[in-house]
């Protein structure tokens, strides 16, 4: 297999025990990135399930990002958004994937011109 094929393999696995974990209740419907997965369950428990354990660690970074993704998708799509400077300079202040809801990237934009001032948006992507 190339490394696409197993980051999509090693993800749709993983995705499938998250699926099942959200349906127990063990994970919040709700979770939208691999950072807020490993708040309420020990993420290294997927990679031994669907044994990545052992895997090169890129492989294994690779997986979690596509799960990532995969997730803020679920939650709704890839929320970003743009910070604009009282000069008129602008920049995208969203994370690499962006942001699960709306809601959340409304807070990062308030609170980033709160702190820099200026004016932001949020767009979906």
């Amino acid at each position: 297999m190339k490394q696409t094929e197993d980051v999509r393999h090693y993800a749709d696995v993983i995705m499938a025990m998250i699926k099942q974990d959200q349906e127990s209740g063990q994970v919040p419907g709700d979770v939208c990135s691999w950072d807020e997965l490993d708040e309420s369950v020990d993420t290294a428990d997927y990679y031994r399930q669907a044994s990545l354990l052992g895997a090169r660690e890129d492989l294994r970074e690779a997986v979690s990002e596509e799960v990532g993704r995969r997730l803020t998708r679920a939650q709704g799509g890839r929320w970003t958004v743009t910070w604009t400077a009282e000069d008129g300079r602008s920049h995208d202040i969203s994370r690499g994937t962006g942001y699960a809801t709306e809601a959340e990237a409304e807070a990062v934009g308030r609170d980033y011109a709160g702190v820099h001032g200026g004016v932001y948006r949020v767009h979906a992507s």
